[in-house]
């Protein structure tokens, strides 16, 4: 629904509208400083953009790179805060409350798990390059951009393939692929709030195709 309602039409009121119920989501889960943060980036970006197609033809396609972006970032906010507030257990026993297949929702689990722990391989890289004197900076980069790749990408790149496999060894040692319906600590149901996102995400998808079908003015 969010996708929709920032890609189906070129509204501007409607993408902030988006925003602000991601920030409302956010903020409801007790993420109120990255709910703001992600809010200031919009913002910083809507500037960009007005600042560029102001700005004569050879930055437009710039601020036409900045729009994706912005139109983009509802949705990576929204990703950041399920990511950040919800456990593979409560997400596995959803999925199967919705009756999803088992391995759409075994894949979904391990990939909740394996975007926090690779920000967490970046920052050890990171750490262990300021120990050996090469601290990444924007300097350096424009400097020795190949020394960078190999001293930053070559040890993530590497991790990335182990943890994968920790990953999947997490989930098979606990049953993901056992044929029987799976038990739950966690009991989730519908609540009031989550039913007026819903219902305001939708809303809000229904007038940006509205709006880009030309039906509303």
């Amino acid at each position: 629904m969010i996708s929709l309602s920032t890609f189906a039409s070129a509204s501007v009121a409607v993408e902030l509208a988006a925003v602000g119920g991601c920030a409302l989501a956010g903020i409801w889960c007790g993420r109120l400083s990255s709910a703001l943060r992600w809010a200031a980036v919009w913002a910083v970006l809507f500037v960009l953009c007005w600042l560029c197609a102001h700005s004569g033809v050879v930055l437009m396609a710039v601020g036409a790179s900045f729009a994706m972006v912005r139109r983009m970032l509802c949705a990576f906010m929204m990703a950041a805060n399920m990511v950040g507030t919800t456990r593979t257990g409560e997400l596995a026993y959803s999925l199967q409350r919705l009756g999803l297949p088992k391995r759409v929702s075994a894949a979904l689990c391990v990939m909740l798990r394996f975007a926090p722990t690779l920000g967490q391989e970046f920052g050890a890289v990171l750490d262990a390059m300021k120990v050996r004197g090469i601290a990444l900076s924007p300097a350096r980069v424009l400097r020795h951009p190949v020394q960078v790749i190999e001293n930053l990408l070559v040890p993530v790149v590497g991790r990335v393939g182990i943890v994968a496999d920790e990953l999947a060894n997490a989930a098979a040692v606990r049953g993901i692929d056992a044929p029987n319906r799976r038990t739950s600590y966690y009991e989730l149901r519908i609540g009031v709030v989550d039913a007026l996102l819903l219902v305001y995400f939708v809303a809000l998808a229904g007038v940006s195709v509205a709006l880009g079908a030309g039906v509303l003015a």
